[in-house]
């Protein structure tokens, strides 16, 4: 029940697919995540994956995605995930520390966070990277002066639920900066976000995040 076979029927997906990933190429169709690509004009590729889970609502997301100490159990290459004061309802400011293989730098990720509500049972958490010029407001950069900041991220997570089950659709871009070949960091997202998904699928249904839909959305204005 917790695997990733437990997903919507390939049936039920042909038509919104072909749709959602007009212009994308496909990298990996297995177990019902797909996961597709489209190449930027900087070379770097943004990634869109979907999959679907059963007998799980949006609340059991939102919790596991808000449960920083279990973090790196689930979400590839992160050392750890840390929420920041902020002060607007269902929205977030997250420092991010990923794990690089050596030689590369080890990376960090600052980036703000929102919840809108798109329809009754829909709903997206829109995430992008802050501007170099504002890190100073959330952070003690001094402290983070061993790592690279990963700029710009534009991303966003889409929660769909019909009555039994949750399609989770999740895109990103992002540049790690430094001196990685656009090769090597294309490939190690890709690897990255299947890995996540994968580790979603086991995480997802534990009891701890079983609750009704009680989360908070917030008009994302500065998102427009």
């Amino acid at each position: 029940m917790k695997k990733l076979c437990k997903y919507l029927l390939w049936s039920l997906l042909v038509l919104p697919f072909s749709q959602v990933y007009a212009n994308w190429q496909s990298w990996y169709s297995k177990d019902n995540l797909f996961i597709s690509y489209q190449k930027q004009a900087s070379g770097l590729i943004s990634i869109k994956a979907q999959a679907n889970f059963d007998n799980v609502n949006r609340q059991a997301f939102l919790n596991l995605l808000n449960d920083t100490q279990s973090a790196p159990e689930w979400l590839s290459n992160v050392r750890s995930v840390k929420s920041l004061p902020w002060h607007i309802k269902g929205e977030n400011i997250v420092v991010t520390v990923l794990n690089a293989p050596w030689p590369v730098k080890d990376r960090v990720m600052l980036t703000h966070s929102c919840h809108r509500l798109v329809s009754e049972a829909t709903s997206r958490l829109l995430i992008k990277s802050i501007d170099e010029s504002k890190r100073a407001e959330f952070l003690s950069l001094e402290q983070f002066k061993k790592y690279i900041f990963v700029a710009p991220i534009e991303g966003s997570w889409l929660l769909e639920e019909t009555s039994n089950t949750l399609l989770i659709t999740h895109q990103i871009y992002a540049d790690p900066q430094g001196k990685i070949p656009t090769w090597l960091s294309n490939k190690t997202a890709l690897k990255g976000v299947k890995k996540t998904f994968q580790n979603m699928a086991q995480q997802i249904y534990k009891k701890e995040y079983q609750a009704d839909n009680n989360f908070i959305t917030s008009s994302c204005s500065t998102f427009e």
